[in-house]
């Protein structure tokens, strides 16, 4: 095994690509990690990290450059840690993609799948939704926003965003001229003191701005939205106090300052979208996986459990696609009241029951298909679980399961209990696809891989998003 330390350049051929889009270079057999290279390409790396088995580097030089490689949109790349791939070309991002997914599937699952290509939208201004850090000029005492540094707290100061658009320009314009001239601090990190923490934007029909402060308030709150009305004209500003020693961006709530909280266009409907409330962030890709989603439920009319539902608005596509029912499931008490409003406000409520609850209790309350459920039981014990909606004793028939879980995936205890409740079908949306693998490989032995789908959600980066049709095995 090669001998390679922090400091060292090594020159050689980049072999392959690391889940992260990174090239891996082999210098007998051992692999060093380099974003920004390419398959193919001659490079020169300086070893910026070095562990026994693998090291990180940094690209110095592009000896021989990829046909694959082009110059990046943004002036930002390579220095901000927002987009991973800007350097590839469109086909060959969504083969890397393509191939992330599959060899996942290989070597966490044990599965050979085929694996088709991305469907993609616009490559670029698809991003509705931005987080930006507060930070200051350590020299000038300036104030501005930006994105962390690659695997840093350093803020990289931009002007505008190219995954998200030219509105970005204008707001981070607005902000900073309005912290800088009335001389509103900075959070900073290490003595916890100052006011600006974070700006989190959404923009759909119109802007929703929130300000993470370390305090209650904003002070000259009347000229910063005087001036994002002569940009924005009609828009939201929320603040969010977080007075917490933590890397969390938003504190316990949110408090709207100005506007009016108005319904905006989802495809399919129409619903007021909170700061907090989880929306995808490319609506054009969203509304495709949606169509997906509802074409993996194949005109199914009976009844389906879906877990991690937040405010119901994937539960609301799919109920407009299509003729099924649906109990869905969600830990959150205030999401769950916002589902329950939604579905009222669509007619909906006759087809749709939304549970405030845990997965794992309600899914464990599956497993039996005789007697009264452990989750009924503790219902009945215990009101505040799940509030006033009953929970089922068994399936109820229901042969679906639909589960949309955070990056992290699925707890064992949950698949295992899908397992026993008999689900005939499982419908997987994931924006990870290790632990997508990972969960498949503890649903193998009762459930095939029938069908996987593939959405760029997130053009220029490493991310991915897919659905993952899982039936159950004949015997």
């Amino acid at each position: 095994m090669a001998d390679i330390k922090t400091g060292d350049v090594i020159e050689g051929v980049v072999a392959a690509y690391a889940s992260g889009g990174e090239g891996v270079i082999k210098v007998d057999r051992f692999p060093i990690f380099v974003p920004f290279a390419l398959v193919g390409e001659l490079v020169r790396a300086r070893v910026i990290f070095a562990k026994k088995d693998v090291a990180f580097g940094e690209l110095v030089e592009v000896v021989s450059p990829s046909p694959d490689r082009v110059k990046p949109v943004c002036p930002y790349f390579g220095r901000c840690g927002g987009c991973d791939l800007q350097h590839m070309s469109l086909p060959l991002q969504h083969a890397v993609k393509r191939d992330a997914v599959r060899d996942a599937f290989k070597k966490i699952a044990g599965i050979e799948v085929e694996v088709p290509l991305p469907v993609a939208g616009a490559p670029l201004a698809y991003r509705n939704k931005l987080a930006l850090p507060f930070a200051k000029n350590s020299r000038s005492g300036r104030v501005y926003l930006g994105f962390y540094e690659r695997r840093s707290h350093k803020v990289v100061p931009i002007k505008w965003c190219a995954a998200c658009g030219e509105w970005t320009g204008e707001l981070i314009e607005a902000l900073m001229s309005w912290a800088n001239d009335f001389g509103i601090s900075v959070y900073d990190e290490t003595a916890r003191r100052g006011l600006l923490r974070h700006a989190v934007a959404r923009m759909l029909e119109r802007l929703s701005l929130t300000l993470a402060v370390n305090g209650e308030d904003i002070p000259h709150a009347d000229e910063l939205i005087d001036r994002l009305k002569q940009k924005f004209g009609e828009f939201c500003l929320y603040v969010s106090p977080n007075t917490k020693n933590t890397n969390v961006i938003f504190g316990d709530g949110v408090r709207l300052i100005y506007g009016e909280e108005k319904p905006q266009n989802l495809g399919k409907f129409s619903a007021v979208i909170s700061p907090k409330s989880f929306l995808q962030v490319n609506s054009e890709v969203r509304d495709m996986l949606y169509d997906g989603v509802a074409a993996a439920l194949d005109g199914y009319e009976g009844d389906v459990v879906e877990l991690y539902s937040g405010v119901g608005l994937l539960t609301a596509q799919l109920a407009l696609r299509s003729a099924a029912r649906f109990t869905c499931v969600e830990i959150e008490p205030s999401a769950t009241r916002d589902a329950k409003e939604l579905m009222k406000r669509l007619s909906l409520e006759d087809r749709v029951e939304c549970v405030n609850g845990d997965a794992l209790k309600f899914m464990q309350g599956l497993k039996s298909q005789d007697g009264a459920s452990e989750c009924a039981q503790e219902n009945e014990q215990n009101s505040g679980i799940f509030g006033d909606t009953h929970v089922p004793k068994s399936n109820g028939g229901a042969r679906i399961l639909l589960v949309d879980p955070p990056r992290k995936g699925c707890a064992k205890e949950v698949l295992e209990a899908a397992i026993g409740a008999g689900f005939e079908k499982i419908v997987y949306i994931s924006c990870d696809p290790n632990t997508l693998a990972r969960d498949a490989g503890i649903l193998k032995g009762s459930y095939d891989v029938a069908d996987i789908r593939l959405y760029d959600m997130f053009p220029q980066t490493a991310g991915v998003e897919t659905l993952c049709v899982l039936k159950r095995k004949q015997n």
